[in-house]
């Protein structure tokens, strides 16, 4: 996996932007949504241009910008959440925007999120 690449794994709703390796079992990640932010206002709204279309061999990726937006919090995705098929990848500015905007907080896992 490689940064900004963009996943969709067997136990997930949502795409999720791969960010770093956590270690053997776990990486950070965060999570692409179409919800909008009156109804979670973690979500941040994306544009086109954070959105590789196609990759190097041209043939267009399945995850496109269709009203995106990213929920602003570093999760820990573990690998039993797979096996991933790769969908899409972000633009250099995609991940520089994502990196911009999310909270100094840890990386959490999201039944933790959900839990609070």
């Amino acid at each position: 996996m490689t940064k900004g690449e963009i996943y969709f794994g067997k136990n997930t709703r949502h795409p999720i932007v791969f960010l770093k390796e956590e270690n053997s079992e776990q990486f950070i990640g965060c999570i692409i949504t179409k919800s909008k932010t009156e109804t979670y206002q973690n979500n941040i709204p994306m544009i086109r241009e954070h959105f590789e279309e196609t990759d190097e061999k041209g043939n267009k990726f399945q995850t496109q910008f269709i009203n995106s937006y990213f929920v602003n919090l570093q999760l820990i995705k573990k690998d039993d959440w797979g096996p991933f098929t790769l969908t899409g990848k972000l633009t250099e500015k995609g991940v520089l925007f994502i990196e911009s905007h999310f909270k100094k907080d840890d990386p959490t896992l999201w039944n933790d999120y959900l839990n609070k």
